[in-house]
């Protein structure tokens, strides 16, 4: 199971872009749709004790789900996978970055980027609203 739960958040965390908020919908979509461990409830407390508790809401969550299925081996399945693609892109983006700053294209990907992390944003809150 550790590996699951492994394997869960490193897709989550290698496809979001945009921060924890934008995460919920892939996280809800795994940890209540497909794989059951919470229902819905316990998703909605879940996330309210991620966003009370100080730090990171995805990083919050993931020791919250792992703590809660599997104890400590858990927390560092989830955490894991939560927080390794992350530092993995920003150590090859920070590798590479001061050759392709000025690059047009790059600049438009980045543009682009932004509207699709903010729809993201919005649809996670709009759908933790429908739910309280």
């Amino acid at each position: 199971m550790f590996f699951q739960l492994l394997w869960t958040y490193l897709k989550i965390g290698t496809f979001t872009l945009g921060g924890g908020y934008a995460m919920l919908p892939l996280i809800e979509k795994e940890v209540v749709d497909r794989h059951q461990w919470l229902d819905g409830k316990e998703f909605l407390n879940m996330m309210a004790l991620a966003q009370a508790a100080p730090g990171l809401i995805a990083i919050n969550s993931a020791i919250f789900l792992g703590h809660r299925l599997y104890g400590w081996k858990g927390v560092i399945a989830c955490v894991l996978g939560a927080a390794l693609p992350s530092i993995v892109i920003i150590l090859l983006i920070a590798m590479f970055f001061t050759n392709i700053r000025e690059n047009a294209t790059v600049e438009a990907v980045f543009r682009g980027i932004r509207p699709a992390v903010v729809g993201l944003i919005v649809a996670a809150v709009i759908r933790l609203v429908r739910k309280i």
